[in-house]
């Protein structure tokens, strides 16, 4: 499982743990730092929200600077992603392009920001785990299950793979990985259970059982921040050490206060040395690819393979 000797530390944190908040005008080095080697996270106040979306987004842009390049969220290439329920027109959206619970996971990247255009009617809150404090806790309590999570799994790339790419992760990609005593963390259980259902290679009953213990913790609320992002909000969160989650949210009627957050994947030099296996394709991120959209359905995947996929997402707020 590596030399990792990690016990307690900046990166695992539980419910009490507090988050560093701090003006957009204000020196975005000192929150730089924090994401990257203190909590994992920080909120960013002040974003404008009296003008028009596109000044929102452009000063989203403008504080992503401080912690990285942007990269592609997609193959279309887009660097500025917007987080709706676009259920009503798009058949098979991503999840996060629904008002569905999404459960802790991270997203292919180095660092996500996420800031606050609208709130919804309801629900919509966020959700923020200790990768970390999730490992030392299945040390604890199941250190054989943390084996199989080192060892990784094939993921699959829902229909974005390069012409010359397979459609899910020929490699497996580990959950855990300690890389110079730095633990970090990648995990996305219904990407896992698309990409080992497409390759025939069924998961065993000890990988199962990981899976089930790694979301026991991570939903415990002793284990998990939950919060609103106000809006003129961005929080920033190191991918590789803390997974974030929402709660399922129901609307306003009217189109424009629907319940909008601006998107933002984000990497910089030196910023974590993580395994190679952590991206998904050639580059973090997902490359532009011309013609092609993510197209996997995961709402079929949690009807078909509740088992593998673990159901439908539930996380309480």
């Amino acid at each position: 499982m590596g030399a990792y000797q990690h016990a307690s530390g900046s990166f695992a944190w539980r419910a009490d743990a507090s988050i560093a908040r701090i003006d957009v005008n204000s020196d975005l080095k000192a929150a730089y730092e924090e994401v990257r080697s203190g909590k994992g996270v920080v909120i960013i106040r002040g974003l404008p929200v009296d003008g028009t979306l596109e000044a929102f987004c452009a000063a989203v842009w403008e504080a992503g600077r401080h912690f990285g390049a942007a990269l592609s969220q997609n193959a279309q290439g887009e660097l500025i992603g917007h987080v709706i329920d676009a259920t009503a027109d798009d058949p098979t959206p991503r999840m996060y392009r629904s008002n569905l619970e999404l459960r802790p996971h991270n997203d292919i990247t180095a660092m996500i920001a996420l800031a606050c255009w609208q709130k919804a009617r309801s629900g919509g809150a966020s959700v923020l785990v200790s990768g970390v404090t999730v490992h030392d806790e299945m040390r604890r309590r199941a250190p054989e299950l943390l084996v199989p999570l080192y060892r990784g799994y094939h993921y699959h790339r829902l229909g974005e793979e390069g012409p010359n790419e397979e459609p899910t992760t020929p490699y497996r990609v580990p959950v855990f990985s300690a890389v110079k005593d730095q633990l970090s963390c990648r995990y996305q259980r219904a990407g896992i259970a698309a990409g080992h259902r497409s390759r025939g290679v069924p998961l065993t009953d000890e990988d199962i059982a990981a899976f089930n213990l790694f979301d026991e913790i991570a939903k415990a609320p002793e284990n998990r921040l939950a919060f609103y992002l106000e809006r003129g909000e961005m929080m920033v969160v190191n991918n590789y050490t803390v997974m974030h989650a929402r709660s399922q949210f129901e609307n306003h009627p009217e189109p424009e206060r629907q319940r909008r957050l601006v998107r933002l994947w984000l990497d910089a030099p030196g910023f974590r040395d993580v395994p190679r296996e952590f991206n998904l394709f050639e580059s973090n991120g997902v490359p532009p690819q011309s013609g092609r959209r993510a197209s996997y359905d995961f709402r079929k995947l949690y009807a078909d393979d509740p088992v593998a996929s673990g159901g439908v997402p539930s996380i309480d707020a």
